[in-house]
């Protein structure tokens, strides 16, 4: 044990040969080691590579599950490191809002590939020591959550600590958001963004707001199916990110004054979106917002129909949707007459979509629909 104290005292100050990333090489074990532990010096333990350390170790009668411990560590810093920094992970696109599903495949392969590597190295390391059985269901747990999901070019070099900390702002946060009325959400918010300011270089931290932030998950809801480009979605932050963040954004009470500034952010807001995106994207945007719109969009991905057809498609509900209000609202029709103008009006939207995505599509549309 105190071998592997004056180890880790001795890696911290920095005096010892560096342990450099997992090197598998045959072992150079030392005859001359005298385990007595006046007579021990730092050069008949030290090795740059972790199996000769590890043989070492082992020979000076150094625990097994202090040498466990200290091989274990290092081989899943380095390979944490190596996950954190070399796999694209679906969110590190934070200007998508849908995850790019060859992006996630891949990261799920160069996961598992990197796996099987800690796995190989840590085996070839301790299984002559330990045997086969040296990794518990905890050090797994320890491995998988280690990077905090922290990772890409700016997050990912972040340090383990700094990452943990990170981890503990967010889930107090998240704790704290529980049962919270929007106005109490929004100072919970700027609260969260004051430590995370304290703590993260600006790379960083921009970094993480564009991936975690609430300002970052409206953007994504509001623009899915519009798919945004990095500087869009950059641009529309950096304009809406103050407004998000006001308490007063989501007021609900009665007060005039109160609501009288509501209805200026949430103006604003609407005005910053379309400076931001252009006159045509934003007419684009409020058109996705639009539940028609959406049901439209969505049942034409789910029948296989072409995409240029959506928008006549959107066009055909929304003026049925307009006449069997219409009907409903009439105070002139009997409730029979209002059940045949319902129904014949149905009718006439069917056949005007038939004709326009065709036999075969127009069945398998009718299978995503329900009756309006």
């Amino acid at each position: 044990m105190l071998v592997a104290a004056w180890y880790i005292a001795d890696l911290q100050e920095d005096h010892s040969p560096p342990v450099h990333e997992p090197v598998l090489a045959e072992p150079r074990i030392k005859t001359n080691v005298v385990v007595r532990l006046q007579n021990m010096t730092w050069g008949d333990i030290a090795s740059p590579y972790l199996s000769n350390f590890v043989v070492n170790l082992h020979a000076m009668g150094c625990p097994n599950g202090t040498i466990r411990d200290i091989v274990l560590g290092e081989v899943n810093r380095t390979f944490a490191r190596r996950r954190s920094l070399e796999i694209v992970t679906p969110d590190q696109q934070w200007w998508r809002s849908d995850p790019d599903p060859a992006v996630a495949d891949a990261a799920a392969s160069q996961f598992r590939e990197l796996e099987s590597q800690r796995r190989a190295t840590l085996d070839n390391l301790l299984s002559s020591v330990l045997g086969t059985n040296w990794e518990t269901e905890t050090d797994l747990l320890a491995w998988l959550v280690s990077n905090y999901g922290l990772t890409g070019p700016q997050l990912g070099e972040l340090s383990p600590e700094t990452k943990r900390a990170v981890y503990d702002i967010a889930t107090r946060a998240q704790e704290e958001l529980r049962g919270q009325n929007p106005m109490e959400m929004a100072r919970i918010w700027q609260n969260e963004r004051l430590e995370l300011a304290a703590l993260l270089p600006p790379a960083p931290l921009s970094e993480y707001l564009l991936r975690y932030s609430p300002t970052s998950q409206r953007i994504r809801d509001q623009t899915r199916g519009f798919n945004l480009s990095p500087d869009q979605f950059q641009s529309l932050f950096a304009a809406v990110d103050p407004i998000v963040m006001d308490p007063d954004f989501y007021y609900q009470g009665g007060n005039a004054e109160s609501r009288q500034r509501q209805q200026a952010l949430q103006a604003q807001y609407q005005a910053d979106l379309k400076l931001a995106l252009g006159d045509a994207a934003y007419a684009s945007l409020q058109l996705n917002q639009d539940p028609l719109y959406a049901s439209a969009r969505d049942a034409a991905l789910q029948a296989g129909i072409p995409a240029q057809a959506v928008l006549p498609l959107y066009e055909i509900n929304r003026a049925t949707q307009t006449e069997l209000n219409r009907i409903r609202a009439d105070p002139t029709m009997s409730d029979e007459d209002k059940i045949d103008a319902l129904a014949n009006t149905r009718a006439e939207a069917q056949k005007s979509i038939e004709q326009l995505i065709g036999a075969d599509a127009f069945q398998r549309w009718l299978q995503t629909q329900t009756k309006p």
